[in-house]
Order: C-alpha cells, then structure tokens, then sequence
C-alpha cells in the first residue's frame, strides 16, 4: 500500500502545472487597418496587441467596453472574431548602428533581405523629450540643397525647422 501512495505522490510531484493570466478580446469589427476589440479591459494607451499569426497592432483609442487599435501589419486576414492578446509592452522600436542602412518596417523588423538585424537596446516610440538644458545646442551648419533656403535661412543640425513652398 505504501508503494502505492508513494508511486502516486512521485507521479503527482512531476506534472508541472502553470497558471498565467492574459487579457484576451475578440475583434468586433475590422477594416482598413483599423480594429475594434471588445473584452482587452487592461489595454494600456500605445501598447503592443497580438492579433496571432506575426501581425501586432497598438492600442490607441481605449474606451469602456472596446478598444480601437490600428493594425501594422498584413491586416487583410483579420476578421470579426479573431482573437487578440495583450502583450504588456509598450510601442518600441530598436535602436542602435546596426540600422544603419537597412530597411525595415514600423516595428523594425528588416524587409530588405539582408538577415536579422544585431541590436539588443529597444526605445519607447512615445518618450519624453529632453529638456532643453539637457540639449546640445546648434553649432554646425546643415545644407538643404537649395540655394535660396541655405543664402537666406542657415539651418543648423539639430534645430527644428518647417520649410514649406
């Protein structure tokens, strides 16, 4: 009898049980990108959603009952009752020299073939901005090209100019 229990109790040892927790929603609507989720009530403003098969979307438009996210992906496969998954990250994007030259898309991820690119360091699409104590300030000239704008308006790197016309 006591080989018994303990045979049991090895068997009830080993199974490994996990429980987690996942905001899931269910798409209400969807069209040109955009979607209506009903059921995220935990979506936080900007973050990432996971509507499955590689396609992310951002929660933008948080409401009550649903929540409006646009779609950044192959949006033509979302239909009224797919389901959507929570990721608890924040719109990141990565950063770094390794993007230098590539082509990528809104996530980052490269679409110019040229393999994955090598960074680790992400940044928050949506970041406070540096104070402006904190700022270097111009000191080196940039040329626009156009030889009105660069004899009228010197454009310094790093300043923040609107030129329109």
């Amino acid at each position: 009898m006591s080989t018994l229990l303990q045979e049991i109790e090895a068997k009830i040892s080993g199974v490994k049980t996990e429980v987690s927790r996942q905001n899931v929603g269910i798409v209400r609507e969807a069209s040109d990108g955009v979607a209506k989720i009903e059921g995220l009530t935990d979506a936080m403003l900007n973050e990432m959603l996971d509507f499955g098969n590689g396609v992310i979307g951002i929660a933008l438009n948080l409401e009550e009952t649903e929540v409006g996210a646009i779609i950044l992906g192959d949006y033509l496969g979302i239909r009224e009752g797919t389901e959507v998954k929570t990721t608890g990250k924040l719109l990141s994007v990565p950063v770094g020299k390794g993007l230098l030259g590539r082509v990528v898309d809104t996530l980052g991820r490269p679409v110019d073939g040229k393999g994955p690119i090598k960074e680790t360091a992400f940044y928050p699409v949506e970041k406070i901005a540096p104070g402006i104590v904190k700022r270097k300030s111009v000191s080196q000239p940039v040329q626009t090209g156009i030889m009105a704008i660069d004899a009228m308006i010197t454009i310094g790197r790093g300043q923040r100019e609107l030129i329109i016309g």
